[in-house]
């Protein structure tokens, strides 16, 4: 709250959050929805190359029918990790924001692909050709950064969104409801530059990993959560170069 009033920038903020927050973040990186969900990122890509998707995306417990728009295979994709947070006694929050993280990565990065998000990505060729992309190592790690820096925008936000309505209006830190939106989009902004080490590694982890045995949910968790950790790294190395400039 002092850095708020204070005047402090998204990077600060960012920073400030992660490490109050350090030790629930560390849990994050081991959970199970934030570990199902980038699993299921990666093979719904590769499904997209079957002969038969429609009995790929079953194999991947989504429930779609035979040749499925981008939406129902985002709506397939919620409920499958949905399940997931329901049989798992530690789920919490921050799996729900996980699972929603995954479905808006796909639709976002996948339709954005397909020519526009009113346009025909809907249909259902588009959203298989869509997919299929994606299995080339370089479009797969664009999803992957995107994945991420949802997941850490969203766990942020998590936390300020209790404290930054109260600093709005008047003389408060955001005078008017548009300085507020400014602060939050440069707040996202911040945590898709951050999941920038994201990307440079998942390409090649990728190729590598479902080359040598294919990627199993254990070795997509196992990247998650090291992918997490460098996030949560580097939001704290931005800030103390911030800092220090």
């Amino acid at each position: 709250m002092a850095l708020i009033t204070g005047g402090a920038d998204a990077a600060e903020l960012a920073a400030a959050v992660g490490k109050a927050a350090e030790g629930s973040l560390q849990r994050a990186g081991d959970d199970g929805a934030l570990r199902q969900g980038f699993w299921l990122l990666t093979q719904l890509p590769l499904a997209a190359r079957e002969a038969d998707f429609g009995e790929a995306l079953l194999a991947l417990g989504l429930d779609t029918t035979g040749q499925p728009s981008l939406i129902e295979i985002g709506a397939a994709l919620m409920a499958a990790v949905d399940r997931g947070i329901a049989c798992d006694p530690k789920a919490t929050d921050f799996s729900e924001m996980a699972a929603t993280a995954a479905v808006e990565s796909l639709v976002s990065v996948a339709g954005r692909d397909a020519g526009g998000l009113f346009g025909t990505t809907y249909a259902a060729d588009d959203a298989r050709t869509a997919l299929h992309d994606l299995a080339k190592p370089a479009r797969f790690a664009v999803l992957a950064r995107d994945f991420f820096a949802r997941v850490t925008r969203e766990y942020l936000a998590y936390y300020l969104s209790r404290v930054l309505p109260d600093h709005v209006g008047g003389a408060q830190r955001f005078p008017s409801l548009k300085d507020h939106h400014v602060f939050e989009r440069a707040l996202e902004i911040h945590c898709r530059e951050t999941s920038e080490i994201v990307e440079e590694n998942a390409a090649s982890w990728f190729s590598k990993t479902n080359y040598e045995g294919g990627i199993t949910p254990a070795k997509a968790g196992e990247f998650a959560r090291r992918a997490f950790a460098k996030v949560r790294t580097e939001l704290q190395a931005r800030a103390e170069a911030a800092a220090h400039a």
